[in-house]
């Protein structure tokens, strides 16, 4: 978020949706990063939102996600949509995840999203197992590349979908499955020192497609 905060400036009275906000941490931190923001966090599942629902702050409302609740509190300058657009674990011996998670849903939540979202906004898509480069309104946006953040740990897929990346993590020179950087990986070395590599499985096919941000920047 704090790259979010150096682009559309930490101190303005921004109104922020944190779309799939869990049990409420990430509202608490964009709380505290953006002290004059207007926070709104929606959640599906009981018990997460349950837990959301505790939070007593003056800036931060709880709701059930629904299309009124998302609506109501836009438009928006910041969506955060961390690690929402996935399904993992996936099934067991699934490997085109159409089935599982459709691509015309991640393209239906999309359009939800994009139509609440400021001019000049952000949205931010951590962990998206689809490509937001996929999306028809991906046109109306501006990649925002940085250093110091990448799209996230999920291997991507295509559409149709059939897996386009592969995952490594690599530390001090040395590369680790996800299963054994988790193993392996102390506090510190996951807060500060993650390092996250896609590795293209047929490299023809990755045309114009990002895996370098979850920054997206709408242009109208």
């Amino acid at each position: 978020m704090m790259e979010a905060a150096a682009v559309l400036g930490r101190d303005r009275p921004l109104r922020i949706l944190s779309f799939g906000c869990s049990s409420g941490e990430e509202c608490l931190d964009a709380a505290d990063i953006f002290p004059n923001a207007i926070i709104k966090g929606v959640e599906l599942d009981d018990k997460a939102f349950e837990k959301a629902a505790t939070i007593s702050h003056d800036r931060i409302s709880i709701e059930k996600s629904t299309y009124e609740a998302i609506f109501a509190g836009g438009p928006y300058d910041l969506i955060l949509g961390m690690s929402v657009f996935c399904r993992y674990p996936l099934p067991k011996g699934v490997v085109n995840i159409k089935d599982v998670y459709k691509f015309g849903l991640f393209i239906d939540t999309i359009n939800l999203l994009h139509d609440v979202l400021k001019p000049g906004g952000l949205m931010c898509l951590y962990n998206s197992m689809y490509f937001f480069d996929d999306c028809p309104v991906s046109m109306d946006y501006v990649p925002l590349v940085s250093r110091k953040v990448h799209a996230g740990w999920m291997p991507k897929y295509y559409s149709e979908g059939d897996v386009a990346t592969q995952v490594e993590h690599y530390w001090e020179g040395q590369v680790y499955s996800f299963v054994d950087w988790v193993r392996t990986a102390s506090a510190d070395f996951v807060t500060k020192k993650e390092a996250v590599r896609h590795v293209w499985i047929n490299p023809r096919s990755k045309g114009s497609r990002r895996v370098d941000t979850p920054f997206w920047r709408k242009r109208r």
